[in-house]
């Protein structure tokens, strides 16, 4: 979630994923996927770092994207039902 700030100085949670196109003028306007638009006090700028950020802790990569732990991308799904995992076995 993004923690951003409306123009009234409330604080709310944004899923980036919901969040379809931004404009600036001048004020941010986030419009989203459901139709909705909000406008927050963060600049454009500040919008696309808090974004990048948040995508690079998902991933866990660095912001050269070296990755942190033995995970990298997206997370992994755990395990495979165990039907898939024999007939894996079985090529």
């Amino acid at each position: 979630m993004l923690k951003l700030t409306r123009l009234n100085h409330h604080t709310i949670a944004i899923n980036p994923d919901h969040i379809s196109w931004v404009e600036a003028t001048p004020d941010t306007t986030l419009f989203l996927i459901n139709g909705e638009k909000l406008m927050v006090r963060e600049t454009l700028d500040e919008l696309i770092q808090t974004v990048l950020e948040y995508r690079r802790l998902v991933r866990m990569v660095d912001p050269a994207g070296v990755p942190l732990g033995p995970i990298e991308g997206d997370p992994p799904r755990v395990g495979r039902p165990a039907d898939l995992q024999r007939r894996r076995d079985e090529r």
